[in-house]
């Protein structure tokens, strides 16, 4: 993949950052992989759909740090769904829901996979200005042996601890994220055609900084690397993101994103030595 297909995004960003900014209120958003420390609101209902297009050229890479919900570990080009369903508990704390619809690959196994459960809680900050913090626990329920033989999913439970940090400015943000995530499997089935060991150790973290460009514009880079901490291995994925936030109004967004991730930091952003790319679209509805 050209340099020029991230270069031509970082123009725009340098163009659009340099119009006058205004402050919005924050909420947790697609399309990034990192999440931020802000919560929908007591009694709040919040739904993204979202539509991504995937190619992996490298088997069992979950697609460079995928957000969650929209693996997929097997090689070539999957192209899914990803829906999520948030309801807001109290001010600082959430669950959701979350599944994605695979349309490519298809076979005889059934198209729904990553089904995940979360909480967020923020125990710091109120979201919206200054310093916030927030812990994100969320479970993936075992998928099918055959969806985990076609890169789908793990057909073990998988669960992963994230630690957000976030802070906000009237006209700029920054969301750090620091995870752990336990990925057990059936070793008696390959993945996407493959036995050999499979990364179930993984600790990342990813920055991504903001520009809150008006009232209706926010565009953010996204950059993060994992490596698998179980013995004799280390390997690593890193990532690079664009992308931007259209607020139609206050209750709907939408969002645009592309991504790529390979073995060392310039692979995934000169486009030199890519494991995966990720192109994404979709919408946020709060109601």
């Amino acid at each position: 993949m050209s340099m020029v297909y991230l270069i031509r995004p970082l123009k725009l960003f340098v163009m659009l950052v340099a119009l006058s900014c205004v402050s919005l209120p924050t909420m947790a958003f697609e399309p990034l992989n990192t999440d931020d420390a802000g919560t929908i609101g007591k009694n709040v209902n919040q739904i993204e759909q979202y539509f991504y297009v995937l190619h992996n050229n490298v088997a069992g890479n979950p697609g460079g740090a995928a957000t969650p919900g929209e693996e997929f570990r097997g090689i070539g080009n999957a192209k899914a769904f990803p829906l999520t369903y948030t309801y807001g508990l109290s001010e600082s704390t959430e669950m959701s829901l979350a599944t994605t619809y695979y349309s490519t690959p298809r076979g005889s196994y059934a198209p729904f996979a990553n089904n995940i459960l979360g909480l967020k809680w923020r125990f710091m900050g109120d979201g919206g200005s200054g310093l916030g913090m927030a812990i994100k626990p969320t479970i993936t329920l075992p998928a099918s042996t055959s969806q985990q033989v076609q890169g789908l999913g793990l057909a073990k439970t998988n669960y992963e601890l994230n630690y957000i940090l976030s802070y906000y400015w009237d006209s700029f943000q920054v969301h750090t994220n620091i995870s752990y995530a336990r990925n057990p499997y059936n070793k008696n089935y390959p993945i996407s055609g493959s036995y050999a060991p499979y990364q179930t150790n993984l600790v990342s973290g990813s920055i991504a900084p903001v520009w809150i460009v008006n009232t209706w514009l926010k565009l953010a880079l996204d950059i993060g690397s994992s490596i698998d901490t179980s013995p004799n291995s280390g390997a690593v994925n890193d990532y690079g993101m664009v992308a931007a936030i259209f607020s139609i109004n206050k209750n709907i967004d939408i969002g645009l994103s592309y991504l790529q991730s390979g073995t060392t930091p310039s692979n995934a952003v000169s486009g030199k030595g890519i494991t995966s790319d990720r192109s994404e679209i979709g919408v946020t509805w709060r109601f």
